[in-house]
């Protein structure tokens, strides 16, 4: 179960084996040592996040909190509140997916966005891409594309893309783990898995999750906090909910029409 309990357990092991380190300070790290980063996409819901950044926050644990922009104007005191707990929090754009794979327009909208972030106090070093799962593409791949894009690199030299471009960066081997869907899993491909899916390695329960975290290897663990609960309750009602939409979405995307009504409100699928 996805519940705040849950997630303290999870921050107790990290805690008790090594300091968790935002994802802007992988790159300090000496050749050799042992590190481990929490990062957090979030795109709704900005008080769920804070609940998990106070949790952290009690065992030493230093997170990225990857921010949709639409969420900065009426969020930043909470968002504020989380950097003082000594978080990175910084942009989870879907630029090239909003701009119907545009990219001068998503160029655009991305130098606002970073200059909106800066406004309220939240220098960008890193960012992260959303993936918007139900979207029909042509001429982009995902959102990925965007720092892909050697002119996007150019403009932005100072931010670093932490699926497209931390890979090629980091030399130690690490460990990319997700809760995308309501499952922990170990992201094969996370540089690449938008076009050539290795298929994930599926982590059976917490157990499982807590004893990768005890073998002292090099971790990225990526969490959506909108989705971890108070209590039981909420989160199994949480995950009958979004296992059943899956479903329906699945069953309706094999009709053409409906499966193009569905990818024009993409952005429908981070509300759950």
């Amino acid at each position: 179960m996805f519940t705040h309990r849950k997630w303290e357990d999870i921050c107790k092991k990290i805690s008790s084996h090594r300091d968790a380190i935002t994802i802007n300070k992988i790159l300090d790290q000496s050749d050799g040592d042992s590190w481990i980063s929490v990062k957090h996409d979030v795109e709704t819901n900005v008080k769920k996040a804070l609940q998990i950044a106070k949790i952290e926050a009690a065992y030493n644990i230093k997170a990225t909190y990857y921010v949709q922009a639409d969420l900065i104007d009426d969020n930043y005191p909470l968002l504020q509140k989380i950097a003082a707990l000594g978080h990175e929090v910084t942009y989870h754009y879907d630029v090239l997916d909003s701009s119907g794979g545009d990219f001068e327009k998503a160029i655009e909208v991305f130098n606002k966005n970073i200059k909106k972030f800066k406004r309220y106090g939240f220098e960008i070093q890193t960012v992260c891409p959303h993936g918007n799962p139900v979207m029909i593409r042509k001429g982009w791949s995902s959102n990925k594309d965007f720092f892909r894009n050697k002119k996007v690199v150019n403009m932005f030299p100072d931010i670093l893309d932490v699926v497209v471009q931390l890979p090629d960066l980091i030399k130690e081997k690490y460990i990319y783990i997700s809760d995308a869907g309501y499952n922990w899993k170990e992201i094969v491909n996370i540089q690449d898995n938008d076009l050539i899916n290795n298929g994930d390695i599926i982590i059976k329960d917490q157990s499982h999750l807590l004893g990768i975290i005890k073998k002292n290897m090099n971790l990225i663990i990526s969490t959506h906090p909108h989705r971890w609960e108070s209590n039981r309750i909420k989160c199994y009602i949480n995950i009958v909910r979004f296992k059943s939409l899956k479903i329906v979405v699945l069953i309706l995307s094999r009709l053409p029409m409906l499966k193009k009504i569905i990818s024009k409100y993409y952005y429908l699928a981070k509300k759950i």
